[in-house]
């Protein structure tokens, strides 16, 4: 992640191997946030209702 300004934020999707404790621990420690994106709802996806 070398060139990322401190602070930025990673987005992950919550793929088991990104919800893997070291995985976070390691950009944490990086000086940079991790958030995760919402559970995919297809409900909410108006292309899976045609």
């Amino acid at each position: 992640m070398p060139g990322l300004p401190k602070k930025s934020v990673i987005v992950m999707d919550k793929g088991t191997f990104h919800k893997k404790h070291n995985i976070q621990q390691i950009i944490i420690d990086a000086g940079y946030m991790v958030e995760y994106l919402p559970t995919y709802s297809p409900d909410f996806n108006p292309i899976e209702h045609k």
